[in-house]
């Protein structure tokens, strides 16, 4: 049975509102899946994180108010991260990494970046 992760990055395949990141393998690898939305705007799905789901954004484009219970986690800029995120809308910049618990909150936070 896939985890939330590997069923969203599933379902994002077949969302019109995402595109696979077009330096990365469409489906992503074993360990990240990187989607692009209407304006640009670049989120990974982390596939290589075990058992805690986990989905990456510019912390620029993070919300506040959505889903304030979603666990998260800062990256700034100079802290050192997975060479499969170095896509250049991501690479060098300050991310956020999210923890949904469960496949809704996962759907939420991709339903919110898809229109950000």
């Amino acid at each position: 049975m896939p985890n939330i992760i590997e069923s969203l990055n599933a379902s994002m395949l077949r969302d019109p509102r995402w595109t696979p990141h077009q330096d990365r393998r469409a489906g992503g690898t074993k360990y990240i899946s990187t989607f692009v939305n209407g304006r640009g705007d670049v989120i990974a799905l982390d596939l290589g994180s075990g058992g805690k789901s986990a989905i990456w954004a510019l912390a620029r484009l993070s919300p506040g108010t959505l889903a304030p219970a979603v666990d998260r986690e800062l990256y700034p800029s100079e802290r050192p991260r997975n060479h499969h995120l170095n896509v250049p809308e991501l690479k060098g910049k300050p991310l956020m990494r999210f923890y949904p618990r469960n496949r809704s909150e996962a759907q939420q936070l991709v339903d919110y970046f898809a229109g950000a």
